[in-house]
């Protein structure tokens, strides 16, 4: 019997692919998105589109089909700027609280939410796993506080009908990826990147990651959080993988992070002159200088069949993919 999915958050990145694997998959697919989103590629694909916005609980009433299984909630505001926390922390916590509710009123099955890795926090210097306690509630970076809070909201709903399962990526690339990590290809190619922050990520592939959310529909128990980590590496040896095969020999400089803070509070007090939002914020500086950071995945591989991919073949899929677009 063909399963029908709701999709908020599909004509990002991640939505993208997982909407592509839905459709491979047999799945009927609803997709949400605002007036302004950009829907060149969803277009494309036999997609059934509403238009609206997660913050508006009677519009989802609307739009969101009775017969759904499924819904995967991806839409996140994943702003860096303090001037922006109001909204975000709107979409993030409200607009999660709304989708939930709809989804339980509508008897939907299953409730697939899209957080991330940076619930955990402050966690410099650990090997993070879905035991240890997660320290995003005390962040002082919203983006990490809000996402923890919606986590919580979701876990409202692991006492009732509706099974809910939380996955958490790191650091996400391949195709689509146009407005994430794959501005470091175009800013290395206009040769527009002035240096490397001395921190820690862990690269992971957006083919596996949209692979895993299909999976927990079925396989995901109920009320936990699923780590979907990568190939842990320094910001350094990203972008060096990246110039190699963008066969680009001049890298960036390292920056030392004391510079990097400094730039981001004098960039931030330019910013709240001038209203325009800076290229780097304290918040971004925060995030790209955690050193000494790694992940653990083996629930997620153990019960979602999850696999990590070489870094190598995460950043050429992705190259290749901007490549095709004339991105790069």
């Amino acid at each position: 019997m063909q399963r029908h999915a709701f999709v908020t958050g599909g004509t990002g990145f991640i939505g993208i692919n997982l909407i592509k694997l839905l459709l491979d998959s047999d799945w009927t697919v609803t997709a949400l998105h605002r007036s302004t989103s950009d829907l060149k590629y969803l277009e494309s694909m036999p997609v059934d589109l509403s238009e609206g916005s997660i913050t508006d609980r009677e519009q989802l009433q609307k739009v969101m089909p009775d017969k759904t299984d499924t819904v995967f909630h991806l839409a996140g505001d994943t702003n860096l700027w303090a001037k922006n926390n109001d909204s975000q922390t709107k979409i993030n916590i409200e607009g999660t609280r709304n989708v939930l509710e709809t989804a339980h009123s509508k008897a939907v099955g299953a409730f697939i939410y899209t957080s991330s890795a940076s619930v955990w926090g402050e966690m410099s210097g650990n090997h993070i796993s879905e035991k240890l306690p997660k320290k995003g509630m005390d962040s002082w970076v919203n983006y990490e506080r809000t996402k923890w809070a919606a986590e919580q909201e979701v876990l409202k709903y692991s006492t009732s009908n509706m099974k809910v399962v939380i996955l958490n990526p790191t650091t996400v690339t391949g195709p689509y990826d146009i407005n994430n990590w794959g501005r470091i290809f175009m800013a290395l190619k206009d040769n527009d990147l002035p240096g490397i922050p001395d921190g820690t990520i862990s690269v992971t592939h957006v083919n596996e990651v949209a692979k895993a959310h299909i999976v927990a529909v079925d396989h995901g128990e109920n009320g936990a959080n699923y780590i979907l980590s990568g190939v842990d590496c320094t910001f350094s040896q990203f972008i060096s993988e990246i110039a190699q095969l963008m066969d680009i020999n001049k890298m960036p400089k390292k920056i030392p992070a004391f510079i990097l803070k400094s730039l981001a509070y004098y960039q931030s007090l330019i910013s709240s002159i001038t209203g325009k939002e800076p290229d780097l914020t304290p918040e971004l500086v925060k995030i790209m200088t955690r050193k000494n950071i790694s992940y653990s995945s083996e629930k997620a591989i153990a019960e979602l069949g999850y696999r990590i991919e070489p870094m190598k073949k995460s950043v050429r899929d992705c190259y290749n993919w901007l490549s095709k677009e004339g991105h790069v």
